[in-house]
């Protein structure tokens, strides 16, 4: 009589046994066979790969000691005609070495003969829960491979709609703009003063709407196609973009602290376009200061990542919402107090992440901010070597 506790469902696990000797074999499937799993014998390994071929097993249970084709050839051919089967594997005769052998061949688990029932039923549950696993598995990774896939598709497209609109909205903005100016710098603002105002904010909003259109087509350029890395020296690319930065620095007091930075494995264009848009956070966040206090600094992570970090002992920001910052078009602070439209740190985020990094913040409202960019370490798995050529420097 079947066993109450035996997976009797609408789908019985079906079984391969495998024994040279017919009455083992025999004995075999009658023991599995009243536990309520549908069985199939065959006393010679060829016949059973052709059952192999044809149907589907979800367990194989095989002799190691077989004429013509011994355990572990088999294992090893089921291997190929039917990934999803598992293999139990029964021996009387193997040393440690040859089930040690059959187990890096793909055999989940071993029993030992002579054996009873209640030492192979176990064994066989737990290898038919290791399959169902197994073929779950594959199940989510199938479907989780597809949502990526679409993910992806669905990403290019918003991709090429925002370059296109942005790319579109330029021409009539720029028109719109210079008319405004035309007119603004023709009209006598001692005559009518309310309508040079408003040509003034009429120029202003068009200034802001060109620059929020190139930020967007920024983002939208960065994409999500694989970049092509090389050696990078960040030293040099965090000169060139504090030398792009300079008009910003023009009658600021500010001490820069800058430490040396490694060399990595990266593009250099987007790198220097994210360092621009993190110091000019910096430069920006800290115009209340009587004297601005920036950082550059790196470290290297026991992992053997790199981070960098710009700190500054600006107006900071709330950090229950700081993972509001990285978000495309999101302040945390007023446009009256700073300007900008939001999509520096949406940049930067995508940049790192597209060099298979991560960008981390922290920070407190009025007591600065520190954001990090975190590389991963070298591919070659190279020690990184930091490039003295950039000492630490104070100065305004």
């Amino acid at each position: 009589m079947p066993n109450a506790t035996a997976p009797l469902q609408n789908h019985k696990p079906r079984l391969l046994v495998v024994d040279d000797e017919p009455k083992q074999q025999q004995a075999v499937c009658e023991i599995l066979t009243e536990q309520g799993y549908d069985t199939t014998g065959f006393s010679e390994p060829q016949a059973a790969l052709q059952a192999l071929e044809n149907q589907r097993f979800e367990l194989l249970l095989t002799d190691l000691q077989m004429p013509d084709i011994n355990g572990i050839d088999l294992i090893r051919h089921a291997q190929v005609l039917s990934p999803d089967t598992v293999v139990v594997l029964m021996t009387a005769h193997g040393s440690v070495d040859s089930v040690v052998d059959a187990m890096r061949n793909g055999a989940l688990d071993y029993v030992q003969k002579p054996f009873r029932m209640g030492t192979i039923v176990p064994v066989v549950e737990r290898a038919l829960e290791v399959q169902r696993l197994r073929v779950n598995n594959r199940s989510l990774q199938a479907a989780v491979t597809q949502q990526l896939r679409q993910l992806r598709a669905v990403n290019q497209e918003l991709d090429a709609f925002a370059a296109r609109l942005a790319h579109d909205l330029r021409g009539p903005l720029v028109n719109m703009r210079s008319i405004l100016q035309m007119v603004e710098q023709e009209l006598d603002a001692t005559e009518d003063a309310p309508l040079a105002d408003m040509l003034r904010r009429g120029v202003a909003s068009g200034d802001l709407a060109l620059r929020m259109v190139k930020d967007l087509l920024d983002f939208a350029r960065l994409g999500d196609e694989p970049l092509t890395l090389a050696p990078v020296a960040l030293d040099d690319v965090l000169n060139t973009a504090m030398t792009a930065l300079e008009p910003l620095c023009k009658g600021r007091n500010i001490q820069w602290q800058i430490g040396p930075l490694p060399p990595i494995h990266g593009h250099a264009g987007l790198l220097h376009q994210a360092f621009v848009n993190l110091l000019g956070n910096a430069i920006k966040y800290t115009a209340a200061q009587a004297q601005a206090r920036i950082e550059v600094r790196a470290m290297l992570r026991p992992s053997g990542s790199h981070e960098i970090s710009v700190i500054d002992n600006g107006a900071g920001f709330d950090p229950a919402h700081a993972d509001q910052l990285f978000k495309p078009f999101r302040r945390l602070h007023s446009a009256q107090d700073f300007v900008g439209e939001g999509m520096g740190l949406a940049n930067v985020r995508r940049i790192v992440e597209r060099h298979g990094g991560a960008v981390e913040a922290r920070g407190r409202l009025g007591e600065g901010a520190m954001f990090t960019m975190v590389f991963p370490r070298h591919p070659l798995g190279a020690e990184p070597v930091i490039s003295r050529a950039n000492p630490d420097r104070t100065g305004t």
